[in-house]
């Protein structure tokens, strides 16, 4: 499971997460649930490409990916599917992803 490249490593550890959180979804919201699931791996596809072409527009796009994972936790957490635990354990593994990409953008602007 080791990657050379941190974001990468965090954002599967954190998929594992996610992961284990929406597998007791109810049928009714099985939307919600693919719409996380599959976000979460595209995030993690958009990691990579951001690696290998050095894009600040995949950068971006990986900061949109974020907030919509965010965004579906939330509605989860309205909607009474997950708690306020396992809420806050996702926006804090997000965040600190988020503090990394953020990090990774300033340092390829200063090139």
């Amino acid at each position: 499971m080791y990657d050379k490249l941190l974001i990468a490593t965090k954002l599967k550890k954190t998929i594992e997460y996610i992961e284990k959180t929406v597998e007791n979804y109810p049928n009714r919201e099985s939307v919600l649930k693919n719409k996380i699931i599959t976000c979460s791996y595209e995030l993690l596809e958009t990691v990579y490409r951001a690696n290998i072409f050095k894009s600040k527009d995949y950068m971006k796009e990986i900061l949109v990916k974020i907030r919509m994972l965010e965004y579906y936790t939330k509605i989860s957490l309205g909607k009474k599917i997950i708690n306020f635990k396992k809420y806050e354990n996702i926006g804090n593994h997000l965040l600190e992803i988020n503090k990394m990409v953020n990090s990774w953008i300033l340092s390829e602007t200063k090139k």
